[in-house]
């Protein structure tokens, strides 16, 4: 009997909530230090961009740990694994609250940054795993209920825990947590997607690591030019490694990442798809803030109320679509994404500096929802033709471009947005290239239809 089948009852269970529990702190703990910058630059006597690391920092490590997740999950048994994720995160999170130094902070924050970077994949991987694929739609959309929960929670939990015991006491909290779910891996996690001999080729991590570290230190630098050494230099450097990296892993017997899984056109064309998804989402988290405070005057209680409403609704819609995907697949739930994409866009095209908070509430939940009616599909999708191995590494493909993508999407929504003046019309800009985005994500999921329609039909 295989493994998987075998963890049922109780233990399966188990395991779900475990793995949805770690995805909802390590995710949070992503996003808590976007209200605690300030904090974190009077108490250590730091600017506000070098205390920003502590966020964008966290983003490249956790980038740059997941392509070596492939290797660990065949190596290592599953046990194992997922109790040196948690424990790296338990740890960081731990060190974090006593840390003197602004530097040991922050390779504190790395070490959380490492735990969440190898959880990502590994529970993706387990749950497809461990679930028949009628299951799959409902399991992977709370897998990402979790997480979007989580994201939206982060800064609201961080304020009121500042406000009560200090910003030690949010790490302090999510170190606790951590422990609970180390403990709960030790009794419940049993082996699932079973190990296999696999190479590890030091001068592939560090192409690997070095190529994706570049691109995305110099995509954070765009706001300063683009012909920089510190910008597109380091974006060309980026984007070279990484070149000879796939050149390399596509030649060898033993790759770090078997980029060969691309042959696979589903595969191919919902990454492109969710891409486009990450850009668009991930962008109007900076733009639509900045628009709300800055040109509209609104507080940040306006707008943390003004979010609330889609946030409840992209929650609902996250747990429908993985119902519906399963028993109905995924073209409804697209057809309505990409309309809800389009409305998003146009209205967000239709902003004016007295644009009132209901409107800004309806351009939220228009995104949040089309987001979460797709996102755990599209994982799906794209992972659902993968067996054995080759579902190990497209997780931790799918996994590492979705971080570039997210680091990308903001800095171009933010250039787009300083490139046309900063104001009602450069919003309207950065709305329009949202528009085009949406555009081609609906060209993809077309192309995905027709080739599963001959597919079927042959």
């Amino acid at each position: 009997m295989d493994r998987a089948e075998q963890a049922v009852g109780r233990k399966r269970t188990a395991i779900l909530i475990i793995l949805l529990t770690a995805a909802f702190v390590t995710s949070m703990s992503t996003t808590v230090t976007g209200n605690m910058i300030p904090n974190f630059a009077g108490y250590y006597g730091v600017s506000s961009g070098q205390a920003q690391w502590l966020t964008s920092g966290a983003t490249l490590i956790s980038g740059v740990t997941i392509p070596v997740t492939a290797f660990l999950i065949k190596r290592l048994s599953n046990r194992l694994y997922l109790q040196i994720s948690l424990l790296s995160f338990t740890a960081g999170s731990l060190a974090a609250c006593f840390a003197p130094t602004f530097p040991l902070l922050l390779i504190c924050r790395m070490a959380q940054s490492v735990g969440s970077g190898m959880l990502l994949p590994f529970a993706q991987v387990v749950l497809l795993k461990l679930y028949p694929r009628d299951q799959q739609g409902i399991v992977l959309a709370a897998y990402s209920m979790a997480a979007m929960v989580s994201s939206v929670i982060g800064p609201t939990y961080a304020g009121l825990m500042m406000d009560a015991v200090g910003w030690q006491g949010v790490f302090l909290s999510l170190a606790l947590i951590g422990a609970v779910l180390t403990a709960g891996s030790l009794i419940f996690m049993q082996e699932v997607t079973g190990k296999k001999e696999a190479a590890l080729n030091v001068p592939y991590i560090l192409l690997s690591s070095g190529g994706f570290a570049a691109f995305v230190i110099g995509v954070g630098n765009l706001e300063g030019g683009l012909f920089r050494p510190a910008s597109g230099g380091l974006m060309l450097l980026g984007t070279g490694l990484l070149v000879w990296f796939s050149v390399l892993q596509l030649r060898t017997k033993s790759p770090l990442l078997n980029l060969r899984i691309f042959r696979f056109a589903s595969f191919r064309i919902c990454v492109l798809l969710s891409l486009c998804m990450y850009l668009i989402s991930m962008g109007s988290a900076m733009i639509l803030p900045i628009f709300s405070k800055t040109i509209c005057g609104f507080s940040d209680t306006a707008y943390g109320l003004a979010t609330i409403f889609g946030s409840v609704l992209s929650i609902i819609a996250a747990l429908v679509s993985g119902k519906i995907y399963d028993r109905r697949g995924p073209a409804g739930l697209f057809t309505v994404g990409m309309v809800l994409y389009g409305i998003y866009a146009v209205l967000g095209m239709q902003f004016t500096r007295d644009a009132a908070i209901w409107q800004i509430a309806a351009v939220f939940a228009c995104q949040t929802v089309a987001m979460s009616l797709m996102n755990s599909p599209a994982t799906a999708m794209a992972l659902g033709d993968l067996d054995g191995q080759d579902r190990v590494d497209g997780s931790a493909i799918y996994n590492t471009l979705r971080q570039i993508s997210s680091s990308l999407a903001s800095t171009l929504s933010v250039l787009i947005f300083s490139a046309a003046g900063s104001g009602v019309v450069a919003v309207h800009s950065v709305y329009t290239y949202y528009l085009l985005t949406a555009v081609a994500a609906a060209a993809l999921f077309c192309v995905y239809a027709r080739r599963r329609h001959r597919t079927a039909a042959a």
